[in-house]
């Protein structure tokens, strides 16, 4: 079984699930008989990507992949104290109706956060949750935060950074919390040099490595290992990878401090 130590570090204050780390198709691929999809390693099974992170007694989750629901019960996820989105792709947005779960757990409404255009879509795709509705009929009961420069989540400092993925804006966030701090950068295929900048000095830096070949919209893994070394994390992952990297093999070709992300891989620092 993978060992969720290895990479962690060791003073407790923040700590980060990785409730999925796979591309958005997730792996294995429907129909696909690749030695990556039949693989039995574990690290090799990728749902689609989405982040927990818990900060001085704030409970933040980052994009409701389609798998969302899963991911919840699997890591057991006691409450969302918040939602914060970094676009507003199928695979980014798509198990945001389980929220409402968390609604009736938590007797209240969630606030989440994106950019403009993310959050026009969410309201465009999710339109009932704003209609009235019988009694005994649960929807996701959430307050939209439209963002374009640093908010505060509870303990939480975030930070939001434009990065170039698609037509519509995607963001990358730097989170902070009681001195430490972790750079969450899912879908990526360029980034500025002044974020680039602002972020040097993180203690974990997470970011997009599609594949070896060119993609369109991501980084490729020697485009992201090149990224990362200018940033200079402590420890650096990457993260919303196809079938063509198989976890082992990709792993041995880092360099020291640089690790695959696997779905349930526990970091508290």
């Amino acid at each position: 079984m993978p060992d969720n130590r290895l990479p962690s570090v060791p003073v407790p204050g923040v700590k980060v699930v990785f409730l999925g780390t796979g591309t958005s198709v997730g792996i294995p691929a429907i129909g696909c008989t690749c030695p990556v999809c039949l693989s039995d390693d574990p690290r090799n099974k990728r749902l689609r990507t989405s982040l927990y992170l818990q900060a001085g007694g704030t409970s933040v989750v980052v994009d409701t992949a389609p798998d969302f629901r899963m991911q919840a019960i699997t890591h057991k996820i006691p409450r969302v104290d918040a939602l914060v989105f970094t676009h507003s792709h199928a695979d980014h947005i798509l198990g945001f109706d389980d929220i409402r779960r968390y609604n009736t757990m938590q007797d209240g409404r969630i606030p989440a956060y994106g950019s403009a255009d993310t959050i026009a879509d969410m309201n465009r795709i999710f339109d009932y949750i704003h209609h009235e509705h019988a009694p005994g009929v649960y929807r996701p009961r959430v307050d939209f935060h439209e963002v374009s420069g640093p908010f505060q989540i509870g303990a939480i400092q975030v930070e939001p950074f434009q990065v170039v993925h698609a037509p519509k804006m995607t963001y990358g966030y730097r989170f902070e919390a009681a001195g430490r701090s972790l750079g969450y950068f899912p879908d990526c295929h360029e980034m500025a040099p002044a974020t680039v900048q602002r972020l040097q000095g993180l203690d974990v830096m997470v970011l997009d490595a599609l594949r070896h070949k060119p993609h369109s919209t991501h980084l490729t893994l020697a485009e992201s290992i090149k990224t990362l070394e200018k940033i200079g994390a402590r420890k650096s992952f990457i993260i919303h990878m196809c079938h063509d990297l198989d976890h082992e093999q990709t792993q041995k070709a880092l360099p020291e401090s640089m690790f695959v992300s696997y779905d349930g891989l526990i970091l508290e620092w």
